[in-house]
């Protein structure tokens, strides 16, 4: 009899769910909306259609439907797809994202409703609908264009950010209350999971699939990608999170392979089909009478969406440095709620922490958002014309110098790309340690100091300077090894601009948040005082230059660790071919000549910009040689200007000299700064006047050991200029001032032969 009924309700949901869709694609209206309209007119709600039997088991139904519609955008996501959006995706997602979360919790309050609901109704309205925006692209031959492309790439990270917030959702759910604890703990976990993700990844599933390819026909195919799908939902479930994120998961650990695309296509039809259910079943939900209760705060709701996600959408745009038209056609595209949303509201349910009303209200705000997105498409271009001609000119000059039409492809040159792997790889490395030290201080410190301390004054106190302590140096690094191509694009594109000021905040913003976390816990301050508090620290903390230093020493010990055993298999394939790569082949020497007065202007004012990160190593006035001229010596017409650097630091010398009409870059090709000392010869310097770089060995026993640059007074004494330190085969090229010298370090020297025979005298240089 249940297999009977069972029979039964899936066929009136699929008879139902098949007409309905018929006449909407007809209409040319999304198909979600007739799947949700089949599921209402079939549903107990609705007396004059026959009506499903066991309503609980189209509840399991539609659960099963989220894990598949999971398993799809996993297969749909890896990280080349990842790496390919670009910095504007990223900065849009997340300006979006934390604002609807405040926005919807902020409006579920004003509503009176309760806690739960408020913080669920944020995350319901924080994601955009990919299904109804690509259908919407596509109708009106839009896909390709530079702001559709944009805003698909933004719903990818949406997509990726809406997994973490519901495993917060969940932990919050399980409390029934806001921990830090718990929801750092539970994303703590998720590395873990994520970790396990990766090694399943790269080493066991692709390996197993290539070797049975010979044996892997569709049917096989399709059933192992089910195995593999259910298998993750269930250690998922587990380990203690939803059944959604195993389900993505197991799609992202498919979509690495090169099966990723048959298997998106052997799955397709199961998706689509239990996808149906769910969205019907999202339908059975709607309740007339419950609605036209409600309908005071659907409209509010649905009002504030569509002003939210466009005002905001718009500006994360923006601030991406895209321009005001993409900006406004982006954004006007963004205004609605979808799929994820349910799949949200359906997380809530099944915990049972929200109340009955709320799934069939968003349901109703999805649906009027979703008819409205149409029209704001169309007429975002209508709308920029419109602001482009009242808004005052000051404004929209200001937009045109910090923004670009390109900024899209701007952000995914080879430069965004490697500067967007180190900000993201070192923020994700530091988040980890940082969690990691909380942890260890909160449970484990604080405890002990407690017990053995009579004082809890002392006892609150030492926990706090000691886990903030460990904290710094990360905090550093966090920024660290990103300026010379923080500057590169920073002068590239004035549009570069502000999505770099963005992600900079960014990552000040998680370290300060680390940091109120560990006060928070101790004092009980309101977490919003001690976040403003903490910028100051950070910002000390960035600024450093001990602390700088420090954290070099630390990166530069924790790199060689870890490439230890690579690092000395080239160091053996190297001592085999008899050869050496020094860390003076790094650094090029790049030549510029004044064409014109520059007006008494010295070689400090010419260097104090932040930008100008190469050293002027020699003057060529005539047939004099003014070798590493100091800051106040005064640059005239015809000089000769030879500046060292990495690639990325003459490259940026030559865009910022570009604005100066007295200095031009000469034709001479840029050459390592080895090739150019041995050069010098070539060009009949004089011997004494030659510029000599020597590598310092730094022994156990040398004065220079465990000193900083600073306190080595190398440049006092012989007039030396560090250029660089090698470490373990690994360099430093222009370390900071508080940088220690470790025993067994190169320390690389730039001078005169004179600086030579005085390192010579002084037994510093061996001879």
């Amino acid at each position: 009899m249940a297999l009977e009924s069972l029979i039964t309700d899936l066929a009136l949901i699929l008879i139902a769910a098949s007409a309905v869709t018929l006449i909407f694609k007809k209409i040319k209206l999304p198909v979600v909306l007739g799947y949700i309209v089949a599921g209402f007119l079939i549903s107990p709600n609705f007396e004059y259609l026959p009506t499903v039997v066991e309503t609980g088991d189209i509840s399991t139904w539609a659960d099963i439907g989220v894990v598949f519609l999971m398993f799809g955008l996993g297969l749909e996501f890896s990280f080349k797809k990842l790496a390919t959006v670009g910095g504007s995706a990223f900065v849009t997602a997340m300006t979006v994202m934390i604002a609807m979360i405040l926005i919807g919790t902020g409006v579920g309050s004003l509503l009176g409703w309760g806690r739960m609901d408020c913080i669920f109704l944020g995350g319901m309205l924080s994601m955009s609908s990919t299904m109804i925006i690509l259908k919407a692209y596509e109708e009106y031959s839009l896909k390709q264009e530079k702001f559709a492309q944009l805003v698909l790439s933004t719903l990818i990270i949406e997509d990726i950010a809406g997994i973490f917030m519901m495993i917060i959702l969940s932990t919050i759910s399980v409390s029934r209350n806001v921990s830090g604890a718990a929801v750092f703990g539970e994303i703590g976990m998720l590395l873990i999971y994520l970790v396990i993700w990766l090694i399943l990844g790269i080493y066991l599933i692709p390996s197993l699939l290539k070797k049975l390819g010979g044996l892997m026909n569709d049917e096989a195919m399709l059933i192992v990608s089910l195995a593999v799908c259910l298998g993750m939902v269930v250690i998922a479930s587990w380990i203690g999170f939803s059944e959604a994120l195993g389900a993505f998961v197991a799609g992202s650990i498919l979509a690495g392979t090169i099966n990723a695309d048959r298997i998106e296509r052997l799955i397709t039809p199961i998706k689509d089909l239990f996808g149906a259910i769910f969205f019907v079943s999202v339908g059975m939900m709607l309740d007339l009478h419950l609605l036209v209760e409600y309908i005071v705060p659907i409209l509010i709701i649905a009002a504030v969406t569509i002003a939210g996600q466009m005002t905001f959408a718009t500006l994360g745009i923006l601030l991406s440095g895209q321009s005001l038209q993409t900006a406004i056609r982006g954004g006007f595209s963004m205004v609605q709620i979808g799929e994820f949303s349910f799949i949200v509201a359906s997380l809530g349910m099944s915990l049972g922490v929200i109340s009955d009303f709320l799934y069939p209200v968003v349901v109703c705000v999805s649906v009027i958002t979703t008819f409205t997105t149409p029209v704001f498409i169309k007429n975002a271009e209508r709308v920029y014309k419109f602001l482009d001609k009242r808004l005052p000119d000051r404004f929209k000059i200001f937009i045109r110098k910090n923004t670009s039409e390109n900024q899209s492809n701007n952000d995914k040159n080879k430069d965004w790309t490697e500067y967007l792997k180190r900000v993201f790889v070192r923020t994700g490395i530091c988040s980890i340690i940082m969690f990691t030290i909380y942890w260890v201080g909160i449970h484990y410190l604080w405890p002990f100091l407690e017990e053995f301390i009579n004082s809890q004054f002392a006892a609150d106190l030492i926990t706090a300077v000691v886990t903030c302590a460990f904290m710094a140096p990360l905090v550093n690094f966090m920024h660290g090894s990103n300026r010379d191509l923080f500057t590169k694009l920073w002068l590239q594109h004035r549009s570069n601009r502000l999505p770099l000021l963005s992600l900079r905040a960014m990552r000040i913003t998680i370290a300060a948040c680390f940091l109120a976390l560990v006060l928070w816990r101790i004092y009980g301050i309101p977490y919003i005082i001690l976040f403003v508090l903490a910028l100051i620290p950070i910002i000390m903390i960035i600024r450093s230059d001990y602390i700088t230093g420090m954290t070099i020493n630390m990166e530069m010990r924790f790199m060689a660790n870890f490439s230890e055993r690579m690092l000395a298999a080239q160091k053996k394939e190297r001592r085999l071919q008899g050869e050496h790569r020094w860390l003076d082949e790094s650094l090029l020497v790049a030549e510029f000549q004044v064409t014109d007065s520059v007006n008494n202007r010295t070689i400090y004012d010419f260097t104090k910009s932040n930008a100008f990160q190469v050293t002027i190593i020699r003057i060529i006035r005539g047939d004099e040689y003014i070798n590493l001229p100091a800051v106040s010596e005064v640059v005239e017409k015809g000089d000769i200007l030879h500046m060292m650097g990495n690639e990325n630091e003459i490259d940026s010398c030559m865009m910022l000299l570009e604005k100066e009409a007295c200095i031009e870059y000469t034709d001479k090709d840029d050459e390592t700064l080895k090739d150019y000392i041995y050069g010098q010869a070539f060009y009949n310097v004089e011997p004494e006047k030659q510029l000599v770089c020597c590598p310092i060995n730094v022994e156990k026993d040398s004065n220079l050991c465990r000193k900083s640059i600073k306190n080595s007074r190398l440049r006092e004494r012989y007039r030396a200029t560090i250029i660089g330190i090698e470490r373990d085969n690994l360099s430093i090229i222009n370390p900071g001032i508080e940088t220690v010298i470790q025993p067994s370090d190169i320390v690389w020297v730039l001078g005169s032969k004179r600086m030579a025979d005085l390192l010579i005298k002084g037994d510093v240089l061996k001879n």
